[in-house]
């Protein structure tokens, strides 16, 4: 039986499977490390083939016994990133079997099964996309970190570091800045705000560390006015990204809209909830769904219809022992 390997790189984490042309999972890892093209320009191609090694040694096969790899990859369009991943594949003889697509793509294969929605997807980065009804991609943000792509991760913890930054003088005169500061010294075991900065800049994972202080204003947002306001302005944009989407698309209009989402920022109820009420003013009923699959999958899947023209249904992938989402 064909075998499939399928990959979703982010920039804070990675996730792979190998599936049959059944989809049964033979093999599945996740690994905290991020494989974002251009954040990890020159260590993310090593860390993609090592992956594809390791599961293929799990199960004690070589990748020339699969069929098809999908990589869905932050920063896929990145031309100096994707020379380097595809001088990694040539190395191990597979560019030839190898798709490589954008991570959202991926999670919009195991999301919106029917190819119709929007899917915004939140985690370190942000993006939405949505096919119209002629099966094109339309897209929204996904710029990047470095581009002012407001509301993911990376920019709520951005946004908590210069709160503090421009205001550590009187942290301790301000009860809601005092929290803060207090839960980011608290997450890097560091005794002063510079000494924590330097902890996330000294480190190779230092964009994941930054994204990781987004759960701190989610989580303190119920009770601190500051986290709250950071939350609120992350919140407007990503329903701003939203309705650009809805607006460029062919569906029906109404005053309810279905959501698909993906991303762990996306995934908490208290960014929902502000989200929502963004929303309230276009929408009066908004309903969200999320896939228990991780877009690794959708990225195997996406690879076996290219290489071989073989649709991997999801209902097969659910019976089995499956890499969940994110």
């Amino acid at each position: 039986m064909k075998l499939y390997f399928g990959l979703d790189g982010g920039a804070s984490s990675t996730r792979a499977v190998i599936i049959d042309a059944d989809g049964n999972t033979l093999a599945k890892q996740k690994i905290h490390l991020g494989t974002n093209l251009k954040v990890y320009e020159e260590i993310a191609p090593k860390r993609i083939t090592d992956i594809v090694q390791n599961l293929c040694s799990e199960i004690s096969i070589s990748v020339d016994d699969i069929s098809a790899f999908g990589f869905g990859l932050a920063a896929v369009s990145y031309d100096s990133g994707r020379e380097l991943l595809f001088k990694e594949l040539d190395r191990l003889n597979i560019a030839d079997k190898s798709i490589l697509i954008n991570d959202a793509e991926a999670a919009y294969k195991v999301t919106c099964i029917d190819d119709i929605g929007i899917l915004m997807t939140v985690g370190t980065g942000v993006i939405g996309i949505a096919k119209t009804n002629k099966g094109d991609f339309v897209r929204v943000a996904g710029k990047g970190h470095d581009q002012s792509d407001i509301g993911s991760g990376y920019w709520l913890g951005k946004e908590l570091l210069l709160k503090l930054s421009f205001n550590e003088a009187i942290v301790n005169h301000d009860n809601n800045l005092n929290q803060l500061y207090n839960a980011v010294l608290n997450q890097f075991n560091a005794t002063n705000l510079n000494e924590a900065l330097e902890i996330i800049a000294s480190d190779e994972n230092s964009l994941s560390l930054k994204a990781s202080l987004g759960k701190i204003v989610i989580e303190t947002s119920n009770s601190n006015d500051i986290a709250l306001s950071i939350l609120q302005e992350a919140t407007v944009n990503v329903a701003d990204y939203i309705l650009d989407l809805n607006s460029l698309l062919d569906y029906n209009h109404s005053d309810d809209i279905v959501l698909f989402g993906n991303g762990s920022i996306i995934k908490s109820k208290e960014f929902r909830k502000s989200l929502n009420d963004s929303l309230s003013f276009n929408f009066k009923n908004i309903s969200w769904i999320f896939s228990d699959l991780s877009a690794s999958y959708g990225s195997a899947m996406l690879a076996a219809i290219s290489k071989d023209n073989h649709n991997i249904l999801i209902k097969n992938i659910l019976k089995g022992d499956y890499l969940v989402s994110s």
